[in-house]
């Protein structure tokens, strides 16, 4: 049972609040879940509009097959696994292609990804430190919305979770059976999580090196047995899918120039030092979140609410748990930092961004860290202390993602990422008449294509073809544009949708070409507002929100 009491690591209780927390640990572990499956269904019916990643990966579920799924590319350069691809179309044919269908598995990856972790954190965490780390999953906001995105990262990390969970049941079994069972379950992680290979390998190390150290040949014989089947697992995903997938050079540049999304290999500047020290702040923001959010934007923080964002307890409790447990157990400090190593070599050697989304599978062995910093602190203090301190430290640390959960739960457009696709081609839809035209630009087809196919728009969109790259300049592309248009007489109206913001597209290196687009004078919603202004139009409607601009034109006569 995932709840069940464990007799690992827990020390002699103490009077007072410290008492209290260790005898209702299993309580508090139950409401901390409970509360994280609420924020997660819940955000999940609020049933947001897919912002552009979502929209760029699901126009191809929708659309393809099972098998083609296997074996074509899809549009736009979009790569995940092909457990993920199959489930979601799986729920597409069950349950439609809405985004709630689309965003079914991710849910139950992120629901599951909770249940999980509780024996995870029970096994390297006393009583009343593991609902820290629980809790931090339960509630935090990076958690909640990927289990809601129709995207693999509440999959991934699902995986994650998954992986340590069965090593924690198997890691001392010398069982052919269990071992068996171990290795054919983390075989299966890879087809759902390309990333999961990094908490495998670092398993398979870290275990493997133990047992070789202490020339326990046999055990190390035997534990071969699921670490040759997560390779060849591995191997046959490789061989199928990702060696397909090696990106032209765009990819890459596209990280390492917009979100310096590369670990300097080797450090050789004060600069390349201070991308450890940014990397890791936001990922305990955007990975953990741990930074207590106010505004809409940053900018609009106080110098008070800016420094109680500062994660200085979450900082000072990993670096005392990272350090403690090094000094008391090797082997479990390599087991929670040796995936982390492996991810940044591999970000290095420019194989893996380590950024943001792409690296959230490797929240939870940051969880543990911090949770057993705090529960070390508590240690290392006199008893009279310890009392107090330890339910300090547990509301402290769970206040900043408790704070942004009652936010972002009374005002969901608060969440991460949202984005108003669906709400602005369904005004236009809504309102469209017949004989009325409607131009979508070419930053926007991406959200037409799914939106019309899962939501039946009425009307068939002029334009949508990306032209700049077939024409050498300014002029010659608005002459394309103005082909797009075509004859519009007998049109009463014209309805123009674009995205204000967005001038890059799927392998565009970005600022590079075509060079006159990328003139930071050149405004081309404002060009393309010039050109649609030539036909005499006059502006009789608009739906207006951040990176998305719906405007309605009314013909002149004669059109």
């Amino acid at each position: 049972m995932l709840l069940a009491p464990k007799n690992v690591a827990v020390a002699h209780t103490r009077e007072g609040a410290l008492d209290y927390l260790n005898k209702y640990s299993v309580n508090i572990l139950l409401a901390l879940v409970a509360i994280g499956v609420f924020l997660r269904v819940f955000h999940l019916f609020d049933n947001r509009s897919f912002w552009i990643d979502e929209l760029y990966l699901n126009g191809n579920v929708i659309k393809m097959g099972f098998w083609e799924l296997v074996t074509k590319p899809m549009d736009y350069e979009q790569k995940a696994p092909l457990g993920y691809l199959w489930a979601s179309k799986l729920a597409v044919i069950l349950f439609g292609k809405g985004e709630k269908a689309l965003r079914l598995f991710s849910l139950l990856c992120g629901i599951s990804a909770l249940f999980f972790f509780v024996p995870v954190a029970r096994y390297f965490l006393k009583s009343w430190a593991a609902p820290i780390a629980v809790g931090i999953l339960a509630l935090g906001e990076p958690f909640v919305y990927h289990s809601t995105e129709a995207k693999q990262y509440s999959a991934e990390l699902c995986a994650s979770v998954m992986a340590l969970y069965f090593f924690v049941k198997f890691h001392k079994s010398l069982e052919i059976k269990s071992l068996l069972v171990w290795g054919i379950a983390g075989g299966l992680l890879v087809w759902f999580s390309y990333s999961s290979i990094f908490i495998l390998a670092g398993l398979a190390i870290v275990v493997s090196g133990n047992l070789l150290l202490n020339k326990e040949w046999k055990n190390f014989s035997l534990k071969l047995i699921p670490f040759t089947i997560w390779l060849f697992s591995f191997s046959l995903v490789y061989f199928l899918f990702l060696r397909k997938y090696e990106d032209s050079g765009w990819l890459k540049n596209f990280f390492e120039v917009m979100y310096a999304a590369y670990m300097p290999m080797p450090p050789s500047s004060k600069k390349d030092l201070v991308w450890f020290a940014y990397t890791h702040y936001m990922m305990l923001e955007r990975n953990l979140g741990m930074l207590t959010k106010f505004g809409d934007h940053i900018k609009n923080y106080s110098p008070l609410q800016t420094f109680f964002r500062m994660p200085f307890l979450p900082i000072i409790m990993e670096a005392v748990g990272g350090l403690i447990l090094f000094r008391k157990s090797k082997y479990l400090f390599l087991i929670l930092t040796t995936p982390i190593f492996l991810t940044l070599l591999a970000s290095g050697f420019k194989f893996y961004p380590f950024y943001e989304r792409f690296i959230l599978f490797l929240a939870p062995l940051f969880l543990l860290l911090i949770a057993y910093g705090a529960e070390q602190t508590v240690n290392v203090l006199n008893q009279n202390i310890s009392k107090a301190i330890a339910p300090i430290l547990f509301i402290l640390l769970l206040l900043p993602p408790f704070w942004n959960a009652v936010r972002f739960t009374l005002d969901p457009s608060q969440l991460y990422k949202k984005e108003y696709n669906r709400e602005a081609l369904l005004y236009a839809d809504d309102r469209f008449k017949e004989g009325d035209a409607v131009y979508v630009y070419w930053n926007m087809n991406h959200a037409y294509k799914y939106y019309k196919d899962a939501y039946s728009l009425k009307y068939d969109a002029l334009g949508r073809d990306d032209l700049r790259h077939v024409t050498a300049s300014k002029q010659e592309y608005y002459d394309k544009i103005r082909q797009q248009l075509g004859d519009l007489r007998g049109k009463k109206r014209l309805w123009l949708i674009q995205n204000p913001d967005l001038r890059n597209n799927i392998g565009d290196y970005p600022g590079r070409t075509p060079k006159w687009y990328y003139d930071p004078n050149f405004l081309p919603a404002r060009e393309l507002e010039s050109v649609i202004s030539e036909l005499g139009v006059t502006p009789v409607d608009s739906f207006q929100r951040p990176s998305i601009d719906v405007k309605l034109y009314e013909l002149k006569t004669g059109n």
